[in-house]
């Protein structure tokens, strides 16, 4: 299972979120498209987003 922190997606939202499980869809070694597993406090399951690769990791 893959996971990121919200604060990867949102980097202005560091307070808050929490950490969510996603599906990567793409990855270059850098930026990793991502699909979004569960619900956080910002994410939604099912909603795309780009996240630098070093932010995603297993769990």
């Amino acid at each position: 299972m893959h996971v990121v922190d919200e604060s990867a997606i949102w980097p202005e939202l560091t307070r808050t979120g929490t950490t969510i499980r996603v599906r990567v869809l793409a990855d270059n070694g850098r930026t990793a498209e991502v699909q979004v597993e569960d619900c956080g406090v910002w994410a939604r399951q099912g909603q795309i987003h780009h996240v630098p690769s070093s932010a995603v990791r297993l769990r």
